[in-house]
């Protein structure tokens, strides 16, 4: 599965621009709608459209799989990295995956991933340009099961290697659905995993879904 927009609520929108384009380093797109900020993060796009209360996100960049140091040197030059364990990354075993975090202006968790089952190395030296699309975007619910069964359905989903009670990432090493109950934290903070509103536009299939009670669309 493949995440080809992701579309967030900001109230600090020219602190993200700032943070996105002259701090990383990521072009800046032609905004679609009034007042919104699109970036180009890879293949994919990350849009924050102008908000009216304080909200925060979880989404993840994947990185090529053999440049995890070199992603995680250049994100601690330009910005302090938050820890888990009092270490600044993480080993994902069930998912070969490395991973680091830090926050953006609005709060929002922002994680460079690794995945080492892609076959996506590079030789070259780890510039932004290197981010390869937005892998994770997390959408937090009361009942994980309730709604992992309602996506697994509509959108032909599978659970990625592991799941339970408070936790279901859906699709693939390509995109991941990451559906959390909202009583935990988000990993790479002390964050609550809140509820706020968010449109995802996957590149497969032709469809719109929603989960009644929730501000989530999905569409491609």
């Amino acid at each position: 599965m493949k995440i080809k927009e992701v579309i967030l609520r900001t109230c600090c929108m020219e602190d993200q621009k700032n943070f996105y384009h002259d701090v990383l380093g990521l072009p800046l797109l032609k905004s679609r709608l009034p007042g919104s900020l699109r970036i180009a993060a890879g293949d994919s796009v990350l849009t924050f459209l102008e908000g009216t209360e304080e909200s925060y996100y979880h989404f993840a960049f994947t990185v090529p799989d053999n440049q995890f140091s070199q992603a995680k040197k250049w994100a601690s030059a330009l910005v302090p990295l938050n820890t888990v364990d009092d270490k600044d990354e993480i080993y994902f075993t069930n998912w070969d995956a490395h991973a680091c975090y830090f926050y953006d202006p609005a709060g929002n968790i922002v994680e460079l991933i690794a995945r080492h089952t892609l076959n996506n190395g590079t030789e070259h030296p780890f510039t932004s340009r290197d981010i390869l699309n937005i892998s994770e975007i997390g959408m937090p619910v009361d009942n994980v099961k309730q709604a992992a069964d309602h996506l697994k359905k509509e959108l032909n989903l599978n659970i990625y290697h592991n799941d339970s009670a408070s936790f279901a990432p859906l699709g693939d090493a390509d995109g991941l659905l990451i559906l959390s109950d909202k009583k935990r934290n988000w990993l790479g903070s002390g964050k609550k995993a809140n509820i706020y509103p968010a449109e995802i536009i996957l590149e497969e299939g032709r469809m719109k879904t929603s989960l009644n009670g929730y501000p989530y669309t999905l569409m491609s």
